[in-house]
């Protein structure tokens, strides 16, 4: 498998229930997310549950606080949103060989979220992850692991043969931070790089 490195100065992964005046954000990027830089990639929609596994860790240094102004169709006056940021972002995306070839001239513009989330592709390389116990984060896992954590109904996909766009495929997920201390371990395919195991969704399965 190949694993493509994504660097951006911003991320923002929206939470699936929005909070009037308050934008959190969630600490890695849902299935759906993943399913857009893919898409911006190859030029074209992809379908995760079409693809053989994909997995992905995400990390950040941080989280920060911007101040957005809002500008409401039908009223004069504006609205000030409070909306987190993560900076200083690296995604890793673990993907089949071919799609190096995408990632080495991606068709659109790839975002770590919103179109101010701009990524640049750092690196490509091919890897080789060998199974072993490891602790796990920085990505979402199956509530059905029964790892311990915070559980969100994210959408996996979007049919985007319609318009507006519609949710394909939603499914509980715990959402794990990047691991800084103590962190649940399973047994995965582990990258030693990073010191993390590699959680493979298989949705075609």
């Amino acid at each position: 498998m190949i694993r493509v490195k994504l660097r951006a100065w911003t991320a923002s992964f929206r939470y699936p229930t929005f909070q009037s005046g308050h934008q959190p954000t969630l600490p890695v990027p849902s299935p759906s997310t993943i399913q857009g830089i893919l898409s911006a990639a190859k030029g074209e929609p992809v379908y995760l549950t079409e693809l053989p596994y994909v997995g992905y860790v995400f990390r950040s240094e941080g989280k920060g606080l911007d101040l957005e102004k809002i500008y409401a169709l039908g009223k004069v006056e504006t609205d000030i949103m409070r909306r987190e940021f993560l900076y200083n972002a690296e995604l890793y995306l673990y993907l089949p060989d071919e799609w190096a070839e995408h990632f080495r001239r991606p068709r659109y513009q790839l975002l770590l979220g919103r179109s101010s989330d701009v990524a640049t592709v750092e690196e490509i390389k091919e890897v080789r992850l060998e199974e072993r116990e490891a602790p796990v984060g920085g990505t979402v896992l199956p509530v059905s692991l029964g790892v311990p954590g915070v559980v969100h109904a994210l959408v996996v996909e979007y049919d985007y043969s319609v318009t507006p766009r519609k949710a394909r495929l939603v499914r509980p997920f715990v959402v794990l931070p990047f691991p800084k201390g103590k962190a649940p371990r399973l047994k995965l395919p582990y990258d030693e790089e990073l010191g993390v195991g590699v959680y493979l969704h298989r949705w075609r399965e």
